[in-house]
């Protein structure tokens, strides 16, 4: 396996090691790997905008890749597809050290949110780092344009001042 897939293989299992089984479907990876790039580690994944937030292609590609190899194992049979750990362990240790931290911020922050709201600070995220908006009004209009009225007021200044919070977004 490449250095790049032992990368994602690692960032997997750290992952999968955070997570209830339950918790860690296909759109809170997702969400997760585009934190993990957002706050410094270089994967090259390519976000664009989607219906369910920043989605990257690439990543999903990679999850088939590291399927079909059992390092980890994607359940469909629900309306979640479930991630976790294949029988074909990780062994290598591909992140370095900034990469671990980088991961545990992530994770701390970021672990205990339901997909939904992943999806939201995801998408903010997005909205306010890769469309060139320069204020809070800007930023809150075009995601409920991408949004519509699937997020309450109070749910999207929440996610604006958790981003805020972490610095992911500047006032």
């Amino acid at each position: 396996m490449e250095n790049s897939m032992e990368k994602y293989a690692e960032l997997f299992s750290m992952l999968c090691t955070n997570f209830d089984g339950a918790k860690l479907g296909k759109k809170a990876a997702q969400k997760m790997f585009y934190f993990f790039e957002r706050m410094g580690i270089n994967l090259n994944l390519r976000y664009g905008i989607h219906y369910y937030g920043p989605y990257s292609e690439k990543l999903d590609n990679t999850l088939h890749i590291l399927e079909s190899e059992d390092y980890i194992s994607i359940d469909t049979t629900g309306t979640t597809h479930v991630i976790s750990m294949g029988e074909n362990k990780v062994k290598a240790k591909a992140l370095s050290f900034d990469e671990q931290s980088i991961v545990k911020t992530v994770i701390d922050n970021f672990a205990h949110k339901t997909p939904l709201e992943l999806e939201a600070l995801a998408t903010m995220d997005f909205v306010a780092n890769s469309m060139n908006c320069t204020n809070k009004n800007e930023i809150i209009d075009i995601f409920k344009r991408i949004k519509g009225e699937k997020f309450k007021n109070s749910d999207i200044d929440e996610t604006y001042n958790v981003l805020l919070g972490l610095g992911l977004i500047s006032a």
